[in-house]
């Protein structure tokens, strides 16, 4: 069976979102650990998961641009730069969470790596939301579901090992 476009438009939307969702969760992700108590207590770590989700929207957005402009040989148009944004909107939304948690141990309501480990507790959570998301899309049995949300999380965290190898 051929897809009509009219069909392909939420699914390609969704894509979009979840591309965007999984990219922003993992670069925070993968910041997190290399975090110190110290950071998390002078507030360095809620600025500096900020300051990953706003650099990666910025450059998801550069990134758009230049693919935009090299497809249609013209510069975005405003209402492209607004679908852009609203595309990368989940980047930014994937420091969120982990950020408060970071926040918490800035202002003492947590204990300093407990917050550090709270904030990557919650980003592998919100990676294994994304999974089942995708699970939910393209699978019709929820073992199915649950075996996507756990590959996601898997993946991300693998994806971070690796970083933290290399970076280290």
């Amino acid at each position: 069976m051929i897809e009509h476009e009219e069909e392909r438009r939420p699914r390609e939307h969704a894509a979009q979102l979840l591309t965007a969702a999984a990219y922003g969760t993992v670069l925070v992700l993968a910041a997190l650990p290399l975090l110190t108590p110290a950071e998390v207590e002078s507030g360095v770590g809620w600025e500096l998961i900020a300051g990953v989700g706003v650099a990666t929207w910025i450059a998801h957005l550069y990134a758009e641009a230049v693919g935009d402009h090299v497809r249609r040989g013209s510069a975005l148009d405003g209402a492209e730069l607004r679908r852009a944004m609203s595309d990368g909107l989940p980047i930014l939304l994937a420091a969120v969470p982990p950020g408060v948690a970071l926040a918490l141990g800035r202002l003492g309501v947590l204990e300093p790596n407990t917050a550090r480990w709270t904030a990557v507790a919650v980003a592998i959570v919100q990676l294994v939301g994304v999974g089942v998301l995708v699970g939910s899309i393209v699978s019709k049995g929820r073992a199915r579901t649950w075996s996507y949300a756990a590959a996601t999380a898997l993946i991300g965290v693998g994806v971070v090992a690796i970083k933290l190898m290399l970076g280290h």
